[in-house]
């Protein structure tokens, strides 16, 4: 057998991805996830459509989507700063910073910054599904409610939000998130 240095050059299988730090990847932009600053930093299309990555800033006492469901898709967090409240189930956990928090599919879960201090954390998707693809989208409605001058609440906007759930295979309750808001948000 030829030392491996020697062998005929081939195309390289994969590009290994590199997003440089306070970048995204292929300088994405970043997207307004339900008021959520979200930075895509690996794309599905990067990893043979089998992992994706974000960064995700919260301020201070911001909520974040309202509980949902994913029978898909396993998430992994990892805290950069501050502490992230977790609903997993009907448990809360405090995630400080340096903390991980595994949230595996069909467990209702959501999350929010309880805290009076910013906090930004990695969400990894370690899925065949291409959920920085279903953010980018989900950012897209959201803007397109906002150009409309709809009413984000309104039915009809509930039933855009929730034909784009189905797609990529989850569910979302959005009639829980004013009781839901009303039991853990604090004004500032």
């Amino acid at each position: 057998m030829e030392p491996l240095s020697t062998q005929a050059s081939a195309d390289p299988v994969f590009v290994p991805a590199y997003t440089p730090p306070g970048q995204n990847a292929y300088n994405a932009p970043s997207l307004n996830v339900l008021g959520m600053t979200v930075h895509v930093k690996l794309e599905h299309e990067q990893t043979y459509g089998q992992f994706s990555c974000i960064e995700t800033e919260l301020n201070p006492f911001q909520m974040g989507p309202p509980p949902h469901v994913h029978y898909e898709l396993d998430e992994i967090m990892y805290v950069l700063e501050g502490t992230i409240s977790v609903l997993l189930g009907d448990q809360v956990h405090q995630i400080p910073k340096g903390g991980y928090h595994f949230r595996p599919r069909g467990i209702v879960h959501t999350f929010w910054n309880g805290h009076d201090q910013p906090a930004k954390f990695i969400d990894m998707y370690p899925s065949a599904q291409n959920f920085a693809g279903y953010l980018k989208e989900l950012a897209q409605l959201g803007n397109d409610l906002y150009n409309e001058q709809a009413d984000p609440f309104a039915p009809e906007s509930i039933a855009r939000f929730k034909a784009l759930d189905v797609r990529y295979n989850h569910e979302v309750f959005y009639e829980q998130m004013p009781s839901f808001m009303q039991k853990y948000a604090r004004s500032n």
